[in-house]
């Protein structure tokens, strides 16, 4: 029986970051943000806390986006600086939120702490930490730790399983054309990012995300919430520290949630 489910509280931090792309300097945090509170109450007023990074944001070079690592030696070519990085100092320079790498991470470790956290999230959850990882190799070389006793979810998970289901699908299909635009991607795939979600989700087909981490990590909560009122029980039992990412082909292609649930129980199989 899963340890949670008897659990009438169930306190997590949901995790959104900003990074740099497209360079030397690549997935390093200069946006960070989360939520916590417990999600199993839909009235619960969350933690917010809102950092930008200053030794990142205090280097050009790392919001300078360059032609791709295999272009022959000396043909690599700075042509674009990140959208993004503009707007970012100014609201650094506005709300007066710039802060190390090393006070940011403390905070969010007490706040866990404090809270008693029981579970990190994230849309795409393996990116996000990924990106903290990085970012603490990159600037003091010490090793991020997950804060002690937190498990792992994966939002993006339960959308791909869960969300995306018949039920989608036989919406999505008497849709216009202009509204299906709305929850596809570039090459007309199904779209299953969180921004397609909420606009699903929420009747709010014209939805944009922010892409700024306290906004993001807002709205990733708004799903967090709604994704346990309806699958409490089987995401305690079957996504919590198991994370898959069944890919594009599979939410395409597989539109049953119950087909998608015993991919992901095979694959945890295999790995017990």
């Amino acid at each position: 029986m899963s340890p949670y489910r008897k659990k009438e509280k169930l306190t997590i931090a949901v995790v959104d970051t900003e990074t740099t792309m497209m360079n030397a300097y690549s997935h390093q945090v200069f946006d960070f943000a989360y939520v916590i509170g417990n999600v199993l109450d839909s009235n619960c007023e969350p933690l917010e806390r809102s950092f930008l990074i200053d030794e990142v944001l205090d280097e050009p070079k790392n919001f300078i986006w360059t032609t791709p690592k295999g272009m022959p030696e000396g043909e690599r070519k700075a042509f674009a600086l990140d959208s993004r990085y503009e707007p970012t100092l100014k609201r650094r320079t506005n709300a007066k939120k710039g802060v190390s790498w090393e006070f940011a991470l403390d905070y969010f470790y007490k706040d866990c702490s404090r809270m008693g956290v029981d579970v990190f999230t994230a849309y795409n959850v393996m990116f996000d930490i990924n990106a903290l990882r990085k970012t603490q190799d990159q600037i003091n070389d010490k090793r991020f730790r997950m804060p002690n006793g937190m498990h792992i979810m994966c939002l993006m998970d339960i959308a791909q399983t869960k969300v995306i289901n018949n039920d989608f699908h036989n919406w999505f299909n008497k849709q216009d054309k202009f509204l299906q635009n709305q929850f596809t991607t570039d090459n007309d795939n199904i779209s299953y990012s969180a921004e397609c979600v909420f606009r699903y989700w929420f009747d709010n087909y014209y939805y944009k995300e922010q892409h700024t981490a306290l906004r993001d990590a807002r709205m990733e909560w708004k799903l967090a919430v709604k994704m346990f009122e309806r699958w409490e029980t089987e995401i305690k039992k079957d996504f919590i520290n198991f994370v898959v990412n069944l890919g594009w082909r599979t939410v395409n292609k597989i539109p049953h949630a119950n087909k998608k649930a015993k991919m992901r129980k095979q694959k945890r199989n295999l790995l017990t």
